[in-house]
């Protein structure tokens, strides 16, 4: 593919998403805020090479809830936060250093939750700067890496992925993309194939009923 033709593709990208994107109302701020099992997260995305490249984060072995694993930077509504909107942003520049202002947000996800932990999430989607210089905050953040969509697309990367719940006796599988050295499962999987869906010509998000587990 062409230079011109990559880059077009990529703005139709961008376009689509905010299409399918606009009007998604999350759970209300109320429903959210000042709770240890809800957060909202942001999903950034960036330009890189002719491909959209999707940003991810491993949290650090530190944290409270699900260490080690692969999501979105994203976390707690605190008080001072107005909207689910601007806590995202405000936790993805205080993990890896997204300044809000720089962010083209194109709209949200209905609000779902995790597997492993049962949290409330409220997922946004915003395209940052090729240039942004991605800072990670070390007590929450142990990596942070890009996938491109041909390689969130390609067969070649699915696996599984075995995760025991706590108490439990075997270990269950669980589908999952293997890049870099990376599990991509849970909840961060199920938003990345929400959005190459959408991408792919799928229903829009704002037309299917909240996900459940």
């Amino acid at each position: 593919m062409s230079g011109a033709s990559s880059i077009r593709q990529t703005i139709e990208h961008i376009e689509r998403l905010r299409r399918a994107l606009k009007g998604v109302e999350p759970l209300p701020r109320e429903a959210l805020a000042n709770k240890s099992n809800a957060a909202a997260v942001l999903v950034p995305l960036f330009e890189r090479g002719g491909d959209l490249h999707v940003i991810y984060i491993r949290r650090s072995d530190h944290v409270e809830r699900n260490r080690g694993q692969v999501a979105f930077p994203g976390g707690r509504v605190d008080a001072g936060d107005a909207t689910l909107l601007d806590a995202a942003l405000r936790e993805a520049r205080e993990e890896v250093g997204i300044e809000p202002a720089t962010v083209d947000v194109l709209g949200a996800f209905p609000t779902t939750s995790t597997t492993a932990s049962g949290i409330v999430v409220a997922p946004f989607v915003g395209v940052i700067p090729a240039e942004t210089a991605l800072v990670k905050q070390p007590s929450e953040v142990a990596d942070i890496f890009d996938v491109p969509l041909a390689a969130l697309r390609d067969p070649a990367y699915r696996g599984t992925f075995e995760w025991r719940r706590d108490g439990g006796r075997e270990p269950a599988k669980f589908p999952a993309i293997l890049y870099g050295g990376q599990t991509i499962w849970g909840l961060t999987l199920r938003i990345t194939l929400e959005m190459l869906e959408i991408l792919d010509g799928g229903i829009p998000a704002r037309s299917r009923a909240e996900q459940t587990n």
